[in-house]
């Protein structure tokens, strides 16, 4: 008969408006007892399934005029746009025997982006330590570049070419001209979202692997000056035209937050013209993706017309599978069989890699966690030698 109406509770929800991917979060919820009798409910959120939480369900016990505050975690395991229903009630009878189901409070959303926490950090960190930590090693390169930066005094170790000989002639005093890596240029991401970026390494996809990675280059090449910019293909269709300045990251993240992996196949070629038109003036392309053995006889020739204007580096990343297998110990004849073909697959992964260069396209192929790190290094090598 208690049960015959829900009681009369306030349910509220607090939650991030902004979520990282594979962090952990705090979401409050707060009950209120406005009634007159005293009320017992078991509560469960309506978190989203792509959420693992911790704390839940919990049972509260509310005497009339009172409210209780439950915090529980949140990890979000997917990115992208998610919804928080309405919270899973069940309303506990006086005996025990007997529960009402119930699902009151209203729907909340969130926006669950990349990991920029690590970003962030590195921020924090700063420029030179982020680079130690991270096995990036930053310097500033002097007596050598390609922007001029300013006239000092010659110094032991300095070139004569460095010698700026009519400041000499004025000041009767060898001065030296200092340069630093170029500043200005233009960087973009062009990000493969199409089936090969499905496979996981752990519990992360590749396209996750490949948009941290994206992300940090983003940071580090903002931080040297520089302009980024994105496009995707296979998959959503998304333009962002480089961009430089404090909310340029910012900018990044909300146009690659929600993408995911699509059954369409990797279209390089379309890739390559559309970005052509998008993008006249010379720039470092950035192309993330998961290169296979047989790219070998067609992948120069579509790069080709990207080539011809800009400068090119392929990140690619290694299976995950493909490693395992090599690191398998072989204990009977299946398992020589597949490391038999393990290693004839990375043999001609590596001979399509070797191609590429050889018609002028930078390779970066690491493992799916080494590729960060791998990656800015590849660009902090071509900012220094002057290539753009």
């Amino acid at each position: 008969w208690q049960l015959r109406s829900p009681p009369s509770l306030d349910f509220s929800r607090t939650l991030m408006t902004v979520m990282a991917l594979g962090e952990w979060h705090d979401v409050a919820l707060r009950v209120t007892n406005t009634g007159t009798r005293h009320v017992t409910i078991e509560l469960h959120d309506g978190h989203p399934a792509s959420c693992e939480v911790a704390h839940l369900p919990v049972t509260m016990s509310l005497p009339p005029g009172r409210w209780l505050q439950h915090a529980y975690r949140c990890r979000p395991t997917l990115r992208g746009d998610i919804e928080f229903a309405p919270h899973h009630v069940h309303v506990l009878g006086p005996t025990g025997l007997v529960h009402r189901f119930w699902r009151p409070g209203t729907a909340d959303t969130a926006r669950v982006f990349p990991n920029f926490r690590a970003v962030s950090k590195h921020a924090l960190m700063g420029f030179s330590r982020h680079g130690a930590m991270a096995g990036v090693h930053l310097r500033r390169r002097r007596g050598h570049g390609l922007e001029f930066h300013q006239l000092r005094e010659f110094r032991d170790g300095d070139s004569l070419r460095q010698v700026d000989w009519k400041s000499v002639s004025r000041r009767r005093q060898l001065i030296s001209r200092e340069f630093r890596e170029e500043r200005n240029q233009r960087v973009v991401l062009a990000i493969d979202c199409g089936r090969r970026m499905h496979a996981r390494d752990g519990d992360r996809s590749l396209l996750d692997r490949s948009l941290d990675a994206a992300l940090l280059l983003s940071y580090m090449a903002l931080r040297q000056g520089d302009a980024v910019g994105v496009q995707t293909f296979s998959g959503a269709s998304r333009w962002l035209p480089p961009v430089g300045g404090q909310r340029a990251l910012r900018s990044i993240l909300r146009t690659v937050y929600d993408l995911q992996s699509t059954s369409a196949p990797s279209d390089y070629e379309e890739a390559a013209k559309s970005l052509g038109a998008r993008q006249p003036r010379r720039a470092l392309v950035v192309v993330l993706t998961n290169l296979r053995d047989d790219d070998s006889a067609d992948l120069p020739r579509l790069l080709a017309p990207l080539r011809r204007r800009h400068l090119v580096l392929v990140a690619s990343l290694k299976d995950p599978a493909i490693s395992a297998c090599l690191r398998e110990p072989v204990g009977d004849f299946d398992r020589a069989l597949r490391r038999a073909a393990a290693v004839e697959h990375r043999a001609r992964r590596r001979a399509a890699h070797q191609l590429l260069q050889q018609q002028g396209v930078a390779v970066v192929d690491v493992e799916p966690a080494e590729l960060p790190a791998a990656l800015v290094h590849r660009y902090l090598e071509i900012k220094r030698a002057g290539l753009l």
